[in-house]
């Protein structure tokens, strides 16, 4: 057999080899392939950890800055034996947020180590914002005066996500306090600024003495705010405020939805 003879046969019996890999191998390939997804328990694609960073929506841990707690949480005092708890906390990304991220604070009085009241819930983070966590109204027994309260969230539920929507353009206009020395009240007015309606708004107002101490919080919500639309919000409070007012906030918040507003 000569030396083309060989080689023609070489030829056809790659072509056929092929052939069958083709024919074989890319229903195999198809049938057990599975695509790499940002929800396989797995580091794969463009991901930088275990179903996260690269294209997956979530973040890795070490894509994010940690929540700011400006200050310590405040109990104050709502009426005899009623108190609420307010913390200022600071997200520092400003393109992720967390859906639910969940917390726990625990409040204490100047007796005991042990604390009078625990508190667990969760709550929406927005990105690139500072938002106040309210707790309460809430009722102590007597003679249990609270004077201090912590907060801790629960690491395993911030989960950061990619955040890249607009973020509505909601403005706290007219902000005037009346009848500080009798039944306080606080009124203001909201406008939206924004091109779309805005649903799911928190207001939370925050009430300071001279020194910048917080004394006196209240919050309130809009279920609805069309495009161009104004609307009144109330705060009060059920007793005298006992000191001069120096400052006044009022930290809006947009809730992805209306199972937030409490």
């Amino acid at each position: 057999m000569n030396d083309w003879a060989r080689t023609r046969k070489r030829i056809i019996l790659a072509i056929v080899l092929l052939t069958v890999a083709i024919l074989v191998g890319v229903p195999f390939f198809l049938l057990f392939y599975n695509k790499p997804t940002c929800s396989d328990m797995k580091m794969n694609g463009d991901e930088r950890g275990v179903d996260c960073g690269g294209s997956c929506q979530r973040l890795c841990s070490a894509e994010s800055l940690p929540l700011i707690i400006k200050g310590d949480a405040r109990v104050l005092t709502v009426a005899s034996s009623t108190y609420e708890v307010v913390a200022l906390v600071e997200n520092p990304n400003q393109k992720a947020e967390i859906y639910r991220a969940e917390y726990e604070i625990k409040v204490y009085d100047n007796i005991t180590p042990v604390p009078v009241k625990i508190i667990k819930g969760s709550t929406y983070v927005p990105r690139g914002a500072t938002f106040a966590l309210f707790e309460g109204p809430f009722t102590l027994d007597s003679g249990v005066m609270p004077n201090r309260a912590t907060l801790m969230w629960q690491l395993d539920t911030l989960s950061w996500q990619k955040a890249e929507s607009v973020v509505p353009q909601v403005e706290v206009i007219d902000v005037a306090l009346t009848k500080a020395s009798s039944t306080p009240r606080l009124d203001a007015s909201v406008e939206n600024l924004s091109l779309g309606t805005v649903n799911n708004l928190d207001f939370v107002a925050l009430i300071s003495d001279t020194e910048g101490n917080l004394f006196a919080a209240s919050k309130t919500f809009i279920d609805t705010l069309l495009p161009g639309e104004m609307a009144p919000i109330v705060f009060i409070w059920p007793r005298p405020f006992t000191k001069s007012v120096g400052q006044i906030q009022i930290i809006k918040r947009v809730f992805p939805d209306r199972s937030f507003i409490r």
